[in-house]
């Protein structure tokens, strides 16, 4: 990845019409080009502690640029990003994987499972309440915790979930509405030869919380 990738993106923040973006279409599809070769290259490394990415294809884990407005007041047309979310089936939400975002001053890799459907978040708050121990050893392994800092607990409830002990001795487990971590990268470091090197042994010591997350999906018991 170059200079030119968030140069652009910068300058599409500043212009985000269609008349700018068409006079600037050859340089997106050679920058987009770019970062999905990147994206290969990244998977066939996650593969090799992740078995469900291998064969999987580029083209269904990353996201188009152009936005979908129909439900949105920002009427800009275009992301101001570049964005790639992978697991076992591509950027499928309902399942836990790996998020690679690009985007000046804001990027980030995230793991985990995110906006889980009612269904599945209430199978998955059970599974860690009947496999606690488990769970606490997962979200506090020496790397996880030093890479990651535990997991994302902007997005919760105010109370405990019905349906589990008041005593339970980790209840702020259960009030999460998604399962995640974050961590914000400098644009500096897509600019150094291994950062996919990097990228990966970061998001190889979240696999475990994804395995957690995916085995109960895999059963599909609830």
């Amino acid at each position: 990845m170059n200079c030119d990738t968030f140069n652009f993106l910068e300058e599409l923040r500043d212009n985000n019409n269609r008349e700018w973006f068409a006079a600037n279409k050859e340089r997106f599809v050679r920058i987009k080009t770019d970062f999905e070769n990147d994206i290969r290259l990244l998977l066939s490394k996650m593969s090799l502690f992740d078995d469900e990415l291998k064969g999987l294809q580029m083209e269904r884990c990353v996201y188009r640029i152009y936005k979908d407005m129909r439900f949105s007041q920002d009427k800009t047309p275009y992301k101001t990003n570049f964005g790639s979310f992978m697991t076992k089936f591509g950027k499928k939400l309902d399942r836990a994987g790996y998020y690679l975002h690009i985007e000046p001053g804001k990027s980030m890799i995230c793991a985990g499972l995110w906006f889980p459907s009612p269904a599945l978040l209430k199978a998955e708050r059970r599974a860690i309440y009947d496999n606690i121990e488990e769970f606490i050893d997962i979200i506090n392994e020496k790397n996880f915790v030093e890479c990651f800092g535990g997991l994302n607990f902007e997005n919760s409830l105010k109370k405990l979930p019905l349906g589990f002990d008041k005593d339970f001795e980790y209840p702020e487990l259960l009030k999460l509405k998604d399962f995640g971590v974050v961590k914000y990268l400098p644009d500096s470091i897509f600019f150094e030869k291994d950062w996919i090197d990097t990228v990966c042994k970061e998001f190889s010591y979240t696999k475990p919380l994804n395995d957690f997350f995916n085995f109960l999906i895999d059963e599909r018991d609830f």
